[in-house]
């Protein structure tokens, strides 16, 4: 079985980024981070939070998200945004798609996760195989990264 990797695009609490790798570790992901996201060696903030999954989850900078997306795709990944967008289709709709696609697609996933003021970029969104979004019930649009995060992680595990 190989890894599903949670990429971090431009997102700026430490404390959201140490959630996310504590989470990774906890569900067995490996956490790619792009732009601006802090990296656990470069602020204490992360490291407070992940609680030491920093050591154990795999971690890989890149410059961009172009750049991790490239990677991901010669890796044969699939690449999935999570976003509010028109073209985006639930979590749950997904799963049911994502059961009839060829098998090499069910391996491994990425999902590139939002900055929590801009959203995921528009570029970037050009880039992925599908956008899906967590259905919410009352009033708000989203959930806090963190935990959208184990959300998606915990429902894309396989």
């Amino acid at each position: 079985m190989k890894k599903n990797v949670i990429l971090l695009e431009n997102i700026r609490s430490a404390y959201n980024v140490g959630n996310i790798i504590r989470t990774a570790d906890a569900l067995w992901w490996d956490v790619w981070l792009s732009g601006y996201t802090p990296h656990p060696s470069e602020q204490p903030k992360v490291v407070k939070t992940s609680l030491g999954a920093e050591e154990t989850v795999g971690i890989k900078r890149f410059d961009s998200t172009k750049d991790a997306i490239d990677f991901a795709r010669n890796e044969k990944f699939m690449i999935l945004a999570w976003e509010l967008d028109k073209k985006a289709v639930s979590l749950s709709d997904f799963q049911t798609l994502d059961s009839s696609l060829h098998s090499e697609w069910q391996v491994k996933k990425m999902l590139v996760l939002w900055n929590e003021v801009d959203g995921v970029l528009d570029f970037t969104l050009k880039l992925v195989d599908n956008i899906v979004y967590i259905p919410m019930r009352w009033v708000k649009e989203s959930l806090n990264v963190g935990q959208s995060a184990a959300i998606f992680m915990r429902e894309l595990w396989k």
